[in-house]
């Protein structure tokens, strides 16, 4: 009977307790729901529904409903709809204490030509404010722009810089670059009225009749779309081809974007605009021409080997120089198409966007390209010249000296080895001792 006893005493106080813990929780349950009342109350005294609704006496419902409603309709302001992000460093300290040899170091252009970029863009970037955010100003966009091109630094560390988002400053560098192509590429990359300036130059260097010189190089990369095979040159990574034709101060007269860096320099150029307008004679005003002992030598352009020769597309002997004639004008040439070589490692020595791999959408890789040498050109007009590009690499040249270029007429090639011997010999008896 004993062991019986203590199971029934053991069972009674595992009773006892299990109604110990259910009314536990029933009063924490009580507790929760007066909670609850009290806070409910209180928002209800704040917002009073109209009298009627409260004794119209139609149900406890009809009268929280009311309420519910009237709560809804209650403006609550918000405290937070963004993340807090600095702003000091443009505000507080380049703005108002960088001198313009700190603006030079760090945007590769002083305040006042800042200023006139601004004024120039500002109608296409101007944003109005909105009840969620203040827009960003012209002046910084701008500014984050320039940096971007300026530094090759990713969005993230743009965006700290500034105090701005990461998709804020790509959309602002994006937005600042179309603006650029749109507003300032007919009057900043064009060979403009005063030409026989630039033949001048030339003929100085020791090249006559000269209006220009020709090359290409290629921008590294992230392959849009994911297709490498697409972009891929002869160096095993994707690039795009930048063509440039520069005066005798390396001031870009024309560019040719776009093309995929698999693709050829002469195929590059016979597709490129200037090749068309140079062959119709529309390039240089008047297409005024030079005679040369009965030769008729239109406004030329200098190039290297690798691309097709023309009347008005000289390039070198190469291999086939074997008489001193041959040889000085060579060196002649070498010496005035080494501008366009110069050129493009200011170009990449200023905006080391162009030396890092450059990720965007096809056409969003055009702009920031374009916008380059705009602003390239506008630096060198105004004698702006950054420290950075005596200390940086030089610009990736391939060249395809000695390929023999397809697709050339024999017309074209016998005109133009006509115009190359009777400069060669004219050169020769220009640079005899007398």
């Amino acid at each position: 009977m004993a062991p019986n006893r203590e199971l029934l005493l053991l069972m009674a106080q595992m009773v006892v307790f299990m109604v110990q813990c259910t009314l536990t929780l029933c009063h924490a349950h009580l507790r929760s729901l007066q909670r609850r009342r009290r806070v409910a109350s209180r928002l209800f005294s704040s917002a009073k529904p109209p009298l009627s609704t409260i004794t119209s006496g139609k149900g406890r419902r009809r009268r929280i409903r009311a309420r519910w409603q009237s709560l809804a309709s209650m403006h609550v302001p918000r405290r937070f709809w963004a993340r807090e992000r600095s702003t000091d460093w443009w505000e507080r300290i380049v703005l108002t204490t960088w001198d313009d040899g700190q603006w030079l170091e760090g945007f590769c252009m002083d305040r006042a030509t800042f200023r006139d970029l601004v004024g120039v863009l500002r109608h296409r970037l101007q944003h109005q404010d909105t009840n969620m955010r203040e827009a960003v100003s012209p002046e910084k966009r701008v500014a984050v722009t320039i940096w971007f091109l300026a530094t090759g630094s990713c969005y993230r560390v743009v965006s700290d810089q500034f105090g701005l988002g990461a998709s804020t400053v790509a959309t602002s560098v994006l937005a600042v670059c179309a603006a650029m192509e749109a507003e300032l590429l007919s009057k900043t990359v064009c060979l403009g009225s005063e030409f026989g300036k630039i033949m001048d130059g030339f003929a100085a260097m020791g090249f006559l009749h000269c209006i220009g010189a020709i090359d290409g190089t290629h921008i590294p990369i992230s392959a849009p779309g994911g297709s490498p095979e697409q972009y891929g040159n002869r160096k095993k990574f994707s690039s795009m081809l930048l063509q440039g034709t520069v005066d005798h101060t390396g001031r870009f007269l024309d560019v040719e974007i776009g093309w995929s860096g698999k693709n050829h320099d002469a195929f590059v150029f016979k597709n490129s605009c200037i090749c068309a307008a140079m062959d119709n004679g529309s390039f240089v005003p008047g297409n005024p021409t030079l005679n040369i002992n009965g030769v008729s030598v239109p406004p030329l352009i200098l190039s290297d080997g690798a691309y097709p020769m023309r009347p008005w597309l000289m390039k070198p002997y190469g291999k086939l120089a074997v008489s001193s004639r041959e040889q000085n004008f060579d060196r002649c040439l070498s010496r005035c198409r080494n501008q366009v070589e110069k050129s493009f490692g200011r170009l990449k020595g200023r905006w080391q966007c162009l030396l890092q791999r450059l990720k965007a959408r096809e056409e969003n890789l055009v702009s920031i390209i374009t916008a380059c040498v705009i602003l390239h050109n506008i630096c060198e007009e105004r004698g702006q010249h950054c420290l950075g590009e005596l200390r940086d690499p030089l610009p990736v040249l391939l060249h395809d000296e000695g390929v023999e270029v397809q697709g050339n007429s024999k017309t074209l090639l016998e005109g133009g080895k006509k115009v190359r011997d009777a400069l060669a010999a004219f050169m020769e008896l220009q640079t005899r001792p007398r």
